[in-house]
């Protein structure tokens, strides 16, 4: 094979280019309404429309401007609820508020001493950030009132940014970068050398992650929030004067003399695609700024010249199909199915601003509407819409899965995030009201799943919330971690029990977390004591579901057919057959996982990105743009098939077909999750896990269902749940038995004290643990209930067997497949006690060598 090809990359298609301005052009920016005003140096404002046709001059300024800001849309910025107001800086310090037909409702004359460099508004347009040549940093209210000075530098500050969060803002200061705490009083300022020369531009990612600088060095480079590095430009010819992140969070552009580049939220520019080569006597690109959905960029220049550009060329995949906007007309999306070497076009009313293509569904977002597409059984493509949503705002984001799409909007209604079925219905509206703003979301802080949706807290980024798609509600238990989720994604498989969450954190660790959760609320479920220690066994279990894959991830995905996760990491792919073993049988775990190199001279690079996995393909980008094709086991696929079909015989004829250790550590993970025990035993012994092979046979003499689901659930690490199998079952002294197995004395006193059974059976028996174990009582329940209850070695003796007979007596036949069983039918042979423990196993078989031999000779077999 040789070197992937770059394809589909992004460009920018300049439209129009103005010269209105007499003199130098500092600033532009695009309001909520899709007008674009420029500010320039022969002190005027001028207003243009969405192709970039001149408007007319909207006003005329009392001095030379240095920068503009608008009022985010929705925040109360004038009578009409949208950004009808900016704020411009000046080069004497001052600053001013204007509405959107030019008239100044604030002026504020002394903001800085020297010229105030540059302003923006956070995005709650609760504050102004200012910066000037005095080297200060000061937060101003909607009023003009100043705040605070949130740092006094030595220097002046070129460039402010602010967090999506509203809680920090990043300022180029000479050679360095500083994130500082928008709260005076807040976390320690974060500093380091960002670039060779002068940093003269800087932009934090709406997604909140990443942020993008420009310097006299003449390069771009970009960073994460506490300043590592992620990608450094080669140098160019020019120092880089502007940049400026797309609403989504998917690509910024930076500008530099005669010259603008579009490039993919990891840095890289596909060569020749992503520059536009028109501004022949542009001069200096010293402003940019993207309409609000994003699909168009503006830009001003040194020469008096305003420029209008189209993003063209971002083609979507997903299978066979790619979809893409015609770049000879806006209004037309090109399908076409490469298995069938076909091609349809798809006529829309206005100009396709936002594609979104997986699940067979493809959903195109002009101006005004919302129309889905899809394709028939033979993989053709329909070019009528199933359905047609009307919107009134700008669609910010389209987050698909197998049953439904969600469509985050922004506007002047302060945005809305929602769910609708592909028939058009709408499904619920998410209740995010408190932690996260619909505009704000992207595919990064926000994950859908056909019954859950995951958005990261804007206000804790260490919080994953969980929220039901059916009602819009809270579901399940927040995932809490110890540092900041920088990304977050959903199973896309299953049944809601068994959702899980895949997150990357701040340094790059990938952990999994169940969406539904037992919460604290389990103690009242099972009836537990206040005082039985319920509380920290749940703290325990919460924090015990969150489980760590691999460290140093760049990107995560879930297959859009199967559990199966893939990571990219180290330069490798890694890929998880079967995540949940991690729950079932973590030892076992490890050998559900794949880990692929590229080879062949081909390499992922640095933060490469999973954009695709469906079935045994996944996709990945490398940095600059090219696409390199992997592929896991193909049998994977076949054996989920398999086991949801609960074809657990299929499952083993392949498994034995294949003969691949992973896809029997599968199985026997399956089997296990399943209650199949004739087909974990198979499993395991192929993979030559004896010990568990014996406890498995043991598991599969107890007489009763319940024993041997809750003996599994054991196995799983979930002594809760087999209590819980016990006590719904009334099987009290087989829950008081399994907690004095497992030392746990409190717990089994308790059941038996609030069960009024067998407190004698609990005191006899830690009675003749702490005499082998040559110790004192020191509990104090244990000394009291010692004085109050006589214990009769014989009587409590004869209760153990009367237990047993009771079992025996309410036993049923043990059968294979999903009931639970796994002998066949055979009867059972057991005493009614508990199975036998690994280690009590191994010694009896090292007191017999030739008979383990045949056994486990057998057992592989």
């Amino acid at each position: 094979r040789g070197p992937p090809e770059s394809h589909g990359a992004m460009r920018l298609n300049v439209t129009s280019t103005s010269n209105v301005h007499k003199e130098l052009v500092a600033c532009v920016g695009w309001n909520a309404f899709n007008e674009l005003y420029s500010c320039g140096d022969d002190k005027t404002v001028s207003r243009w429309d969405i192709n970039g046709d001149a408007g007319g001059k909207v006003c005329d300024l009392e001095g030379y401007v240095t920068d503009m800001h608008w009022f985010p849309a929705g925040k109360g910025g004038g009578s009409t609820g949208g950004n009808d107001v900016f704020a411009c800086s000046f080069s004497d310090g001052s600053f001013r508020i204007l509405t959107r037909g030019g008239r100044v409702e604030r002026h504020v004359p002394d903001a800085h001493r020297g010229a105030c460099v540059s302003l923006r508004w956070n995005p709650d347009g609760t504050a102004l950030a200012t910066c000037g040549e005095d080297g200060a940093l000061k937060t101003w209210g909607r009023n003009g009132m100043l705040r605070a000075v949130l740092e006094q530098l030595q220097h002046a500050i070129h460039a402010i940014s602010w967090s999506p969060s509203c809680d920090a803002v990043a300022a180029g200061c000479g050679k360095d970068l500083y994130v500082k705490s928008a709260d005076p009083g807040g976390r320690k300022t974060i500093r380091w050398k960002a670039h060779d020369g002068a940093v003269l531009a800087v932009d934090w990612s709406p997604r909140g992650d990443v942020i993008v600088s420009g310097g006299e060095d003449c390069r771009y480079r970009v960073w994460d929030a506490f300043g590592r590095a992620l990608y450094a430009s080669p140098a160019g010819d020019h120092p880089t004067t502007s940049c400026a992140w797309a609403p989504g969070g998917d690509a910024f552009a930076v500008g530099s003399f005669e010259r603008a580049y579009l490039c993919d939220r990891t840095g890289w520019r596909s060569p020749g695609g992503g520059e536009c080569a028109d501004l022949a006597g542009f001069g200096g690109v010293f402003g940019l700024a993207w309409s609000p959905d994003g699909t168009t960029l503006a830009g001003c220049g040194g020469g008096g010249g305003v420029f209008v550009g189209q993003t063209v060329g971002d083609a979507k995949e997903w299978g066979d199909a790619e979809a893409a906007v015609s770049e000879a007309d806006p209004r037309a999306v090109i399908v076409r199915c490469v298995s069938r070497e076909s091609a349809c076009t798809i006529e829309l009313r206005d100009r396709a601003s936002r594609l979104s293509l997986a699940h067979g569904r493809l959903v195109c977002v002009t101006t005004n509407q919302v129309c889905v597409y899809g394709a028939d059984g033979t993989g053709r493509w329909s070019d009528q819409p199933a359905c047609v949503l009307d919107v009134r705002d700008v669609v910010t984001l389209v987050l698909q899965c197998r049953t439904c799409f969600l469509l985050c909007t922004g506007g002047a209604d302060g945005g809305a995030a929602r769910v609708y079925g592909y028939e058009g219905r709408l499904i619920c509206e998410l209740k995010t009201q408190g932690f996260a703003r619909p505009e704000s979301l992207s595919d990064g802080n926000a994950a859908l799943a056909p019954d859950a949706c995951a958005v990261v807290d804007r206000n804790d980024a260490r919080v994953v919330r969980f929220l039901d798609t059916n009602a819009g509600r809270p579901v399940g238990e927040d995932a809490t971690h110890d540092l900041d989720v920088v990304h977050v994604a959903l199973s896309q498989t299953g049944a809601p029990p068994d959702r899980r969450c895949a997150f990357v954190d701040a340094n790059r660790d990938v952990y999994v977390v169940p969406v539904l959760r037992r919460g604290a609320d389990v103690n009242h479920a099972l009836g537990a004591s206040p005082g039985s220690g319920g509380n920290a066994r749940n703290a325990h279990r919460a924090n015990a579901s969150i489980v760590k894959l691999a460290t140093m991830v760049h990107d995560v995905r879930w297959s859009d057919t199967t559990d199966m996760l893939a990571a990219t990491s180290d330069g490798s792919l890694h890929a998880w057959y079967y995540p949940d073993a991690f729950y079932v049988d973590p030892e076992l775990a490890p050998r559900t996982k794949l880990v692929k190199h590229c080879g062949r001279g081909v390499d992922f690079g640095k933060s490469p990105r999973i954009v695709a996995f469906d079935g045994a393909r996944c996709t990945v980008r490398r940095v600059d743009g090219a696409r390199i094709a992997c592929s896991v086991s193909a049998h994977a696929p076949a054996l989920y098939r398999h086991v949801l079909a609960n074809q657990w015989d299929r499952a083993i004829r392949l498994c034995r077909f294949v003969k691949d250790e992973s896809m029997w550590a599968c199985l026997a993970a399956m089997a296990v999750a399943n209650k199949d025990l004739n087909t974990a035993e198979i499993a395991y012994a192929a993979v030559e896990e004896v010990e568990k092979v014996q406890f498995v046979q043991a598991i599969k003499k107890i007489p009763t269902e319940e024993g041997r689901m809750a003996e599994l659930a054991l196995f799983r690490r979930e002594p809760d749940e087999a209590e819980s199998i016990l006590l719904q079952a009334g099987a009290v002294y087989r829950a008081i038995d399994m907690h004095v197995r497992l030392f746990n004395w409190r717990r089994a006193l308790d059941l038996a004290v609030q069960h009024r059974t067998h407190v004698d059976t609990v005191l006899y028996r830690r009675a003749r643990y702490l005499e082998e174990a040559q110790r004192r009582e020191t509990d104090e329940s244990f000394k009291e209930y010692s004085r109050s209850v006589r214990v009769d070695e014989e009587a409590v003796l004869a209760k153990i067997a009367q237990e047993g007979e009771k079992e025996k007596e309410r036993a049923r036949p043990v059968g294979g497949g999903g009931g639970g069983g796994g002998g066949g039918g055979r009867a059972s042979r057991d005493t009614g006690g508990p199975p036998p423990s690994v280690r009590s196993m191994m010694r009896e078989s090292g007191s017999a060598s030739g008979g383990s031999s045949a056994r486990s000779r057998a057992s592989r077999r």
